[in-house]
């Protein structure tokens, strides 16, 4: 038995632009985090005395690098999403 097709209408126009929108929002949230989080990596990796850092702190510090690179990573899958998107809206418009 086939799967019924859907046509796209104004109606999935609609629905993929919130989409984008929230999309670019969600992106920009979490570049601001990896930002962020950037700049905590570089102050902690900096401002501590590796003969003072307790293995506890070491630990926190490479993790805060491993996060600021893993968020890095989904904004940039969030940008492809997007530009997918925007291709998609660009595809129904006139």
């Amino acid at each position: 038995m086939s799967k019924p097709t859907r046509s796209s209408g104004p109606e999935d126009a609609q629905g993929l632009a919130k989409a984008l929108k929230e999309n670019k929002e969600a992106t920009q949230a979490v570049e601001k985090a990896a930002d962020d989080l950037a700049v905590v990596h570089a102050v902690l990796n900096s401002e501590l005395p590796k003969e003072v850092v307790s293995s506890d702190a070491d630990r926190a510090v490479e993790q805060t690098g491993q996060l600021e690179r893993q968020l890095s990573a989904s904004s940039e899958k969030l940008k492809r999403v997007n530009e997918s998107l925007e291709r998609e809206l660009s595809k129904g418009s006139p």
